[in-house]
């Protein structure tokens, strides 16, 4: 990576120039730096999940191993962190933007059919529910949505489908499993949508973050609509007209200024921006409280309870 070598090897710890830890594992096994540390060593406290899973779905109510200054450096995907790492799936967009209108003409070619959903997670989580219940809500007004995975216990349907019927779907609910938590954008907008040359319809992330991380004008926030019913009616209408459906690709053809400076920030992965900074010998602070850090969210995202659905 540009310099540096990332390695499972247990071995090499008294060689590492950082110590990357899952925010789920530090405690796995017997850990040296319990005894000893190498002062020279940046130690990251890494994490993809949001803590309104990690903290309901696996109880974790607090990240206190990682307090009183052991982690240096934070990575997760939380545009604040000391090393920004978004989901990889977002580097597509450079792709995407160098094939142009070609890439367009060739996916809206197979568009033939409405919404698509695919999802496991049906109850588990407060954000789980709420958005099962917002989709039944879009069904209910007549909204087409072609729905697989465990919580319809239609898995092998799904795999069954041909790459035209994938395809063809005009759009993607990307719908996380938690409500308004800083900047958590996953595989399902990035891979199952803007790889997929899906529109995606947003639930989860605010509207606001959503704006900052993603290409101007790619994506429908269910934030702009005062119900269900009013969201169901705008995609029918985007269903039955292809030219204004197609102005939600026009950040591919003719990119602002912000959606080339993202595709330029999303050439970086997490582990190569960890290089780049050790390279260039970053500040080597450290953190008091992880916890405090990674559980400073909004209500919605930290509560248990369910909203109900307008």
């Amino acid at each position: 990576m540009a310099g540096c070598t990332g390695t499972y090897d247990r071995s090499k710890l008294p060689d590492a120039g950082a110590v990357v830890f899952h925010y789920s594992n530090l405690d796995k096994e017997p850990i040296p730096w319990k005894h000893y540390r190498n002062p020279e060593q940046i130690f990251v406290f890494f994490s993809h999940e949001s803590p309104s899973y990690v903290i309901h779905g696996e109880h974790r109510h607090a990240m206190t191993k990682f307090d009183d200054h052991f982690i240096n450096w934070t990575m997760t995907y939380r545009t604040d962190s000391d090393v920004f790492a978004p989901y990889e799936q977002s580097k597509v967009i450079n792709k995407i933007i160098d094939e142009g209108g070609k890439w367009i003409e060739s996916k809206l070619a197979k568009k033939k059919k409405v919404a698509l959903w695919v999802v496991s997670n049906c109850a588990f989580l407060r954000g789980s529910k709420m958005r099962m219940k917002y989709t039944d809500a879009l069904v209910e007004s007549g909204l087409p949505v072609d729905r697989f995975g465990g919580c319809f216990n239609n898995k092998d349907e799904f795999k069954q489908l041909s790459v035209d019927d994938v395809e063809a779907y005009k759009f993607y609910l990307a719908f996380e499993n938690a409500q308004y938590c800083k900047d958590y954008m996953t595989e399902k907008f990035w891979r199952n949508s803007i790889g997929a040359g899906r529109v995606p319809v947003v639930w989860g992330p605010s509207k606001k973050d959503v704006e900052k991380l993603a290409p101007t004008g790619s994506f429908i926030h269910t934030d702009d609509f005062k119900t269900p019913e009013d969201l169901a009616k705008y995609l029918l209408y985007l269903n039955s007209n292809t030219t204004a459906y197609r102005e939600y690709f026009n950040w591919i053809e003719d990119p602002d200024e912000k959606t080339l400076k993202l595709a330029k920030t999303y050439e970086l992965t997490g582990p190569h921006r960890l290089c780049k900074m050790m390279l260039s010998n970053r500040e080597r602070k450290s953190h008091p409280s992880v916890s405090e850090y990674f559980y400073n969210e909004t209500t919605n995202c930290m509560s248990s309870q369910e909203k109900a659905i307008k």
